[in-house]
C-alpha cells in the first residue's frame, strides 16, 4: 500500500501508442495497458466518438511525461536551450564593443566647429 503513495502517475515514453497515457496507467496500476486501451475505445464508441477524444486530450495534457524519458518535447526544449545559450554569447560580442588607442580630433565643417 505504501509503494502505491509513492508512485507518481505519468505519461509511459516505453509502452505508448498515441501519448502513453494508457502504458501510465498500466504502469502506475501494475497491469497491461491493453486492459484500459480497450476499456476506453468500447467506453467512447457507447458515448459517442467526439467527448472520448476530448477526454483523451484533456489526460494528454494533465498527465505528465515521464521525467526519465521526456521525448520529443524534452528534445526540442534541449536544442531551444543550446541555441539560445549559443546565441547569448554571440549576441553579447556583437552588441558591444571596446575600442582602444582612440583620439579625439575636432572636426570644422563649413566654418563651424
Amino acid at each position: 500500500m505504501r509503494e502505491s503513495q509513492h508512485k507518481k502517475l505519468t505519461r509511459s515514453a516505453s509502452d505508448r501508442i498515441l501519448a502513453g497515457v494508457f502504458g501510465g496507467f498500466g504502469q502506475y496500476f501494475n497491469c497491461s495497458p491493453n486492459i484500459f486501451r480497450v476499456a476506453y475505445v468500447i467506453l467512447s464508441i457507447l458515448s459517442g466518438i467526439v467527448p472520448g477524444i476530448i477526454i483523451y486530450i484533456i489526460m494528454m495534457v494533465i498527465i505528465p511525461p515521464d521525467p526519465t524519458h521526456p521525448g520529443i518535447l524534452g528534445f526540442f526544449r534541449a536544442i531551444n536551450d543550446m541555441q539560445q545559450g549559443s546565441n547569448l554569447t554571440s549576441a553579447d560580442s556583437r552588441s558591444r564593443r571596446t575600442l582602444t588607442d582612440v583620439e579625439e580630433k575636432d572636426i570644422k565643417r563649413n566654418g563651424r566647429s
